[in-house]
């Protein structure tokens, strides 16, 4: 059993980089707002803590744009015709694999398993969170892990350069895990075995599983933002499910809520803006990337 070269944060630069950019139907979220903010408003906030919730440790340099004659009008002047219809959220999980040259003997009565292979071990809690997650919003969301079918920094080199980190990754879904301590395979996609109590188990690839449940979820109105009010509740509520089970990390997301609700306010920031970092807060405390679906 040999450990992953790299880290997580390593391999996840990439690989959000990639399915971002290499799929016309799967955005950040902040890509998504740009279209529909625009340069209508400006926030000069200051506060440092209102920037430590949502992950830096101090303001970020800007520019005051009135400072410098910025044109009255720029900016597109129907900003929410220009909104790509939302369909799904995808939220995943990067996991650091580890690699056998052998079989583990606990997966000898599944055939279809062999050596070499990759795992990735689940943690009770995290699971449960994102169970629930999944469950709160089911129909609107896909709750997914992500590990490299790969384990050499050499091979994480070479995936980034020829942009193939996605195509050689697994992407097996939360759901799919329910019960389960670890998740093995050898081959890129979502095909495995689940461990204890061994289970084969064989999904869609991610993309074309992501685009089938966008399919059936269907699509809302151009410049409807209202799913953002509602997802920020259920991410909430997700949360407060764990507040007594992952070691302080509910208990943290929820002072930080606290602390970026109330500066929001005291700057007046609009209930759709509050809902996106909600949710943004969500994911930093509980180390997921959001990305969604949206028709280009």
């Amino acid at each position: 059993m040999v450990q992953a070269e790299f880290e997580e944060k390593s391999y996840e630069g990439p690989l959000y980089n990639q399915l971002e950019r290499g799929n016309g139907d799967l955005f950040t979220p902040g890509q998504v707002l740009e279209n529909t903010v625009g340069f209508d408003r400006g926030l000069f906030v200051a506060q440092v803590a209102l920037w430590q919730t949502l992950g830096y440790k101090s303001p970020l340099q800007g520019a005051a744009l009135a400072y410098y004659d910025w044109p009255y009008a720029f900016g597109p002047p129907s900003p929410r015709t220009q909104l790509p219809r939302f369909r799904l959220n995808l939220f995943l999980q990067a996991k650091r694999p580890v690699y056998y040259k052998r079989r583990p003997r606990s997966l000898r009565s599944i055939s279809s398993i062999c050596a070499p292979l990759w795992s990735f071990r689940i943690s009770d809690d995290q699971q449960r969170i994102l169970e629930v997650l999944a469950a709160t919003i089911k129909g609107r969301a896909h709750v997914a892990y992500a590990a490299a079918a790969f384990h050499t920094n050499s091979a994480l080199f070479t995936h980034t350069k020829r942009r193939t980190v996605v195509q050689n990754s697994t992407f097996p879904s939360v759901d799919a895990l329910s019960g389960h301590e670890a998740w093995y395979y050898r081959i890129p996609g979502a095909q495995g075995a689940a461990n204890p109590n061994p289970e084969g188990i064989e999904e869609a690839p991610l993309l074309p599983r992501v685009r089938a449940i966008a399919r059936e979820a269907g699509a809302l109105e151009p410049g409807n933002l209202t799913w953002l009010d509602t997802l920020a509740g259920q991410v909430i509520a997700s949360a407060g499910s764990a507040e007594r089970t992952l070691d302080g990390t509910a208990a943290h997301f929820f002072d930080d809520l606290q602390t970026l609700e109330r500066l929001c306010e005291q700057n007046d920031v609009p209930h759709t803006m509050l809902a996106f970092a909600q949710i943004n807060l969500f994911t930093i405390r509980f180390d997921l990337n959001w990305l969604v679906v949206a028709d280009a």
